[in-house]
């Protein structure tokens, strides 16, 4: 590895973040285990002296250390040991109020028709409004933060489940039962001014030469014969008064 993180810094990290705590880092492993590799790299990247991370340096963990802690399944990722992973089961008791962000460009659809999984198999909602921002932001920078009433979703039947720390997950949130900002307007692209000057067509290899602004090229000369008259009459009147 490039830097003074070592590949058993980096054993110990993950061990920790899929085996036993990966809901403080805004992760929640499927019934397997596995997260999304992507979403781990994004996690890891929010930790001071870990941004530099890649997928890379997963393979080459699996290479070097004679007992590596993680298995690679395609695109997914989880530890060998599972066993201190929180159990997911359902709250009975969810707080009033969750947090849950949105792809800006999936607001209006959202309103419409509710919140579905998008990283993960089941909606992730936090009760950290902070925590909800910060996995937001792995799917859009300009996520949209939404709060959701639990209390509305459980007149419909909506069964949350204890994902580990401030984190739950739903199959899916109704309409109407969370609130947000209003929906962004669509700037209106400006009208175009339509230039002024004359349109002249365009020929290929020629050029038209724009003299309206220009004195014709007989009057500048007369005028230049004019004032070179003058002057020699100054001349000779200075020196002979009785010249005129």
């Amino acid at each position: 590895m490039k830097t003074h993180i070592t590949l058993h810094q980096l054993s110990k990290l993950l061990s920790y973040i899929l085996g036993r705590r990966p809901y403080e880092f805004g992760l929640v492993p499927d019934e397997n285990g596995f997260v999304p590799i992507r979403m781990l790299l994004k996690a890891i990247g929010e930790e001071k002296d870990w941004k530099f991370i890649r997928e890379a340096h997963f393979h080459e963990l699996l290479l070097r250390e004679p007992e590596p802690p993680i298995e690679l399944a395609g695109s997914r990722i989880r530890s060998v040991d599972r066993s201190h992973l929180p159990i997911h089961t359902i709250s009975s008791d969810p707080p009033k109020l969750l947090y849950v962000c949105v792809r800006q460009k999936a607001h209006a659809h959202v309103l419409e028709k509710g919140i579905s999984p998008s990283a993960y198999s089941r909606v992730v909602l936090s009760s950290d409004r902070d925590m909800a921002l910060r996995i937001g932001r792995r799917i859009d920078p300009n996520a949209v933060l939404l709060s959701v009433f639990c209390n509305k979703c459980r007149e419909q039947d909506v069964l949350f489940y204890q994902a580990g720390g401030s984190l739950l997950t739903a199959e899916h949130i109704p309409p109407r039962c969370f609130t947000g900002p209003a929906l962004a307007l669509e700037r209106k692209p400006k009208e175009q001014i339509p230039d002024p000057s004359p349109q002249h067509p365009k020929t290929p290899g020629s050029f038209i030469l724009e003299l309206q602004n220009e004195k014709p090229v007989s009057q500048k000369i007369k005028g230049r014969k004019k004032e070179i008259v003058w002057k020699k009459n100054r001349k000779r009147l200075l020196r002979n008064p009785d010249y005129l």
